[in-house]
């Protein structure tokens, strides 16, 4: 126990003085490993088998193939043909906002490239429309949290790796959790216009002309997420091999609508490096946090404790998530997944729980921290590219925690809305 209280309590402080994540991970671990009296070689074995799973080589990838997509014009397209489609009814493009982030999330694997790339595209045409800024702001990052529960996805790639589950059943289970998620932020954007919470311009009416013209222009971006998820589901590729076409299509696309210049090109490569190259870092220091964790008992003491509050399944779960909820306050998604996951899946095997399952819930629970203050990811780059201040974005963005924390509950308590398609696929 006091292993674990060296190594948790170290990273903490470190973190809160300022640390980089990786490096005050990576410091608690030897810190850990040094009170435990552990061989200290075992923290670069750790680091080396933690980034060698043969799984983890589809995160550059798919990476690279949201980056692409970004720089290719593929983000103005989508948005564009939801526009059309949708750009008519109550609520108007604050609906297309969500509608577009359900698409372009078959495309790429992360929040922040919906975010930084089509959510861009998103708040400049409700700009012009005449939205309020704080609004769209805040409509975007919500509707960005689907990207990484629509598949493709980054994290279930690296919880995929941690639980030792097929990625392609983590994928497909994420797809429909994805769509309520976004049914219910577009059916809270009715209710805030209804209201009168929210005021919002009128709408553009439909034409036929015009969804026409954006479905030919935009035919072979809205094709990507087809021909992924379909590749995956179907089983004629593995996410990896997905993640590879993902790649080559994107430069395909970028190329054909001449938008994909060889400055774009390596502008994409260099950021996806970067990307990659912290993810695989905090993932390999994290195997070393797991590895320490689970030589001390400590995933077995928590299952101790948590089983001598209750044994009710449900309350179990609300307990976890209120515990992985306020940890997404101070720690990001990754960071979460990497120190929680090896500690919690002994608990959710002995209450029966479907590793894909939890895997779909935490995530969720995951990206709801990404943007929750202090340390949300996402609402520092919403305050980046929009040029608000972060209190304006973190106040206008407080009602969509009630339809993201719903939505998580009905993940939690229906678990066939995850494990339904899964299922119905792969077994």
């Amino acid at each position: 126990m006091e292993v674990g209280l060296v190594l948790f309590g170290s990273f903490l402080i470190l973190l809160f003085l300022g640390v980089p994540v990786a490096f005050a991970m990576g410091i608690g671990t030897l810190l850990g490993l040094i009170s435990g009296d552990y061989n200290l070689q075992m923290l670069p074995l750790m680091v080396s088998r933690g980034t060698s799973n043969f799984t983890l080589i589809a995160i550059p990838y798919f990476v690279l193939a949201g980056n692409l997509m970004n720089s290719g014009g593929i983000t103005k397209r989508i948005f564009d043909w939801a526009d059309a489609c949708i750009g008519h009814v109550t609520g108007g493009l604050a609906q297309v906002n969500v509608f577009a982030s359900m698409i372009f999330s078959g495309i790429s694997g992360t929040a922040s490239a919906d975010a930084a790339g089509l959510g861009l595209v998103e708040i400049e045409a409700m700009d012009s429309k005449g939205y309020d800024r704080a609004f769209s702001t805040a409509v975007t990052l919500a509707s960005s949290v689907i990207g990484p529960i629509i598949p493709p996805s980054v994290p279930f790639i690296i919880y995929a790796m941690l639980a030792n589950v097929s990625v392609a059943k983590l994928f497909m289970g994420g797809l429909i959790p994805g769509i309520v998620v976004g049914a219910i932020l577009m059916l809270t954007n009715v209710i805030l216009e209804k209201t009168g919470r929210v005021k919002m311009p009128e709408t553009t009416p439909f034409s036929w002309m015009r969804l026409k013209k954006t479905t030919k222009d935009g035919f072979f971006a809205l094709l990507a997420p087809i021909i992924l998820v379909g590749s995956i589901s179907s089983g004629f590729a593995t996410a990896t091999e997905a993640g590879i076409i993902a790649v080559f299509y994107s430069i395909f696309c970028g190329l054909y609508y001449k938008e994909l210049t060889i400055k774009r090109l390596l502008k994409s490569m260099e950021v996806t490096i970067f990307s990659t190259a912290m993810i695989m870092l905090l993932i390999g220091i994290g195997s070393g946090s797991g590895w320490v964790a689970t030589a001390e008992r400590i995933p077995a003491m928590l299952s101790d404790i948590l089983f001598n509050l209750t044994t009710n399944k449900y309350m179990l779960l609300i307990i976890i998530n209120v515990f992985l909820l306020f940890l997404g306050m101070i720690i990001d998604g990754v960071t979460i997944k990497l120190i929680m996951v090896p500690i919690l899946l002994p608990i959710i095997d002995s209450i029966g729980m479907s590793r894909i399952h939890f895997g779909i819930m935490q995530t969720l629970n995951g990206l709801i921290g990404y943007a929750t203050p202090p340390v949300g990811i996402g609402l520092f780059i919403m305050s980046s590219i929009t040029d608000l201040k972060l209190e304006e974005v973190i106040k206008s963005f407080w009602i969509f925690y009630i339809p993201l924390i719903i939505a998580l509950i009905l993940i939690i308590f229906f678990p066939g809305i995850t494990m339904w398609l899964p299922n119905l696929l792969f077994e």
